[in-house]
């Protein structure tokens, strides 16, 4: 995922207050795989990178058991004399099978994970909107609409967070890479507000569409609307994230053209409820 290459984001576990690091040198001094545990909010965060040329030498298995082994020492809290359990994630942004079967022989149980996929944008489709669609760009006069729109859209999706429209707007809107012009509004006659697309620089980051709204071809217009407007800018690629629980919508992207580049996940040593 090429944000996981980015300063901030690096930033976000390797630099962060009170975590540590550590690395894994070949005899030469090579650095070969490393890894990060830092606190996050009520538990701790571990995550690591190993050297492509250096996998499949048991590296990951080292990174991640002397993750969990300071992540008791990061995040441990007591209660007298009495070490209360840590609740640890662990971080992937580069999902493998082996990695995978790693985590569950730890005792790690999937909570998230997410399809990442890219596409080319050398000819991108134009969209084809129903008869009567009005296309609106974000705003400050729209941006209420489309936390409407994203609240319809998603409340019945398991862990919806359900953000208040102000909170919601300003992770937009004090985005530096959010881009107005690339994220649309559409609203159908005899149904008002039925969907939207927001994008960052190089990203398609959201696309909802209302219930009632499914089935018209709303989602796909919208990826293409943002798409073509990305293109006639210069961009050359977008990327973006879908839930692997969300299958519907990555066989929308996939059939748009996006082709699958990977999976992210999370892992925590938290027990089922």
């Amino acid at each position: 995922m090429p944000l996981a290459v980015e300063p901030w984001f690096l930033r976000r576990r390797w630099a962060a207050a009170g975590g540590r690091t550590f690395a894994l040198r070949g005899d030469d001094g090579e650095l070969l795989a490393a890894g990060a545990v830092c606190p996050a909010g009520d538990g701790v965060v571990v995550t690591g990178l190993v050297d492509p040329g250096a996998r499949g030498r048991g590296l990951g298995a080292r990174v991640l058991d002397r993750g969990l082994a300071l992540a008791a020492g990061v995040g441990s809290e007591r209660d007298g004399d009495v070490a209360l359990p840590v609740t640890v994630t662990v971080e992937t942004e580069s999902l493998t099978e082996e990695g995978a079967a790693l985590f569950a022989s730890r005792g790690l149980r999937q909570v998230f994970a997410e399809d990442v996929m890219r596409i080319e944008l050398e000819d991108p489709a134009s969209a084809s909107w129903p008869v009567g669609t009005v296309v609106s760009e974000w705003s400050g006069d729209t941006a209420g609409r489309f936390h409407g729109v994203y609240r319809e859209s998603f409340k019945d999706r398991p862990g919806f967070p359900d953000e208040a429209a102000a909170e919601w707007i300003a992770e937009y809107a004090e985005d530096d890479e959010f881009r107005p012009g690339w994220s649309v509004l559409v609203s159908l006659p005899g149904l008002g507000d039925a969907g939207y697309v927001t994008a960052a620089l190089g990203w398609i980051v959201q696309v909802g569409v209302v219930p009632q709204a499914r089935g018209r071809g709303v989602g796909a217009a919208l990826v293409r609307e943002s798409l073509g407007r990305m293109a006639a800018d210069g961009a050359s690629e977008a990327w973006l994230n879908v839930n692997v629980n969300n299958p519907g919508a990555a066989a929308l992207y996939r059939r748009l053209g996006f082709a699958d580049r990977g999976q992210r996940a999370r892992y925590t040593n938290e027990l089922a409820s």
